[in-house]
C-alpha cells in the first residue's frame, strides 16, 4: 500500500510568504501534491503538529546571505504520518509510519561531506523551510533518505521541537565525545541548553 484512502484532498490549509518581510498568509488553497505526482526518493507527510524556530523568523524577515524559495511555506519541526510513498523508492518506511520532518530535508550521501557525517554541508543539500517547503502546512513533501522514524513510545506533539533543538545539541554532544561521568559546560538558558541538559544526563550519566 503506498497511499493512504484518506489522501483525498486535492487543496489544504498552509501559511505562506510571497516575499521577505512579506505578510504571511494563511492559504487555503495551497495544493496538496499527490501520490502521482511524487518524484522518486520523496515521501508525503500528513503533519499532525509542528513547532515554530527562530530560524524560521530569519527566513521570513529575509536576512540571511542565501536566496530561500519563494513562495514559502515555512517550517521545520514537524511530526505526523506517512501518507503516501513515490513509486521506485528504496525505504524501509511504511504508509502510517510515524516520522519527523527536520530542517535538513535531502542531501545526496555520497559526497566528502555527506560520508563524513556533515550532510547539512553537502553541496546539493535540501532544507525543509527554506529551499523546500516544509511543515506550517497540513500535508508536507519530504524525502524518504532523510525522515526520522518516531517511536510509538514518544508523542507527536513532545518530538516536534526535538527535530530541530534535539538534533542540533545531540551533534554537538557527538562532536565533543566524553564518556560516563565527565561534565560538560552549556551556555544560555534557552531551548537548546534544556534539551542539552536532558540528552546529556541521559546519554552520559554521573
Amino acid at each position: 500500500m503506498r497511499c493512504l484512502v484518506l489522501l483525498c484532498a486535492e487543496t489544504q490549509k498552509a501559511w505562506v510568504f510571497e516575499e521577505a518581510n512579506g505578510p504571511l498568509t494563511l492559504r487555503e488553497d495551497w495544493p496538496v501534491t499527490q501520490q502521482k505526482d511524487l518524484k522518486p526518493g520523496e515521501v508525503l507527510v500528513r503533519i499532525v503538529y509542528s513547532g515554530v524556530c527562530h530560524t524560521d523568523v530569519h527566513v521570513w524577515l529575509g536576512d540571511w546571505p542565501l536566496d530561500n524559495k519563494l513562495p514559502l511555506v515555512g517550517g521545520h519541526e514537524g511530526t505526523g504520518y506517512v501518507a503516501a510513498i513515490a513509486d521506485n523508492t528504496s525505504t524501509q518506511l511504511k504508509v502510517g509510519d510515524a516520522v519527523g520532518v527536520k530542517w535538513l530535508a535531502d542531501s545526496c550521501l555520497e559526497c566528502t561531506e555527506c560520508r563524513r557525517g556533515y550532510e547539512s554541508c553537502c553541496q546539493k543539500a535540501l532544507n525543509h523551510g527554506f529551499s523546500v517547503d516544509g511543515s506550517f502546512q497540513q500535508w508536507a513533501v519530504s524525502y524518504a533518505k532523510h525522515l526520522t522514524p518516531i517511536p510509538s513510545a514518544l508523542s507527536l506533539d513532545f518530538a516536534a521541537p526535538i527535530c530541530c533543538a534535539g538534533v542540533t545539541v545531540y551533534k554537538a554532544l557527538k562532536q565533543i565525545g566524553g564518556a560516563p561521568g565527565e561534565s560538560v559546560v552549556v551556555t544560555g538558558a534557552g531551548e537548546l541548553c534544556y534539551q542539552t541538559c536532558c540528552l546529556h544526563r541521559t546519554c552520559r550519566p554521573s
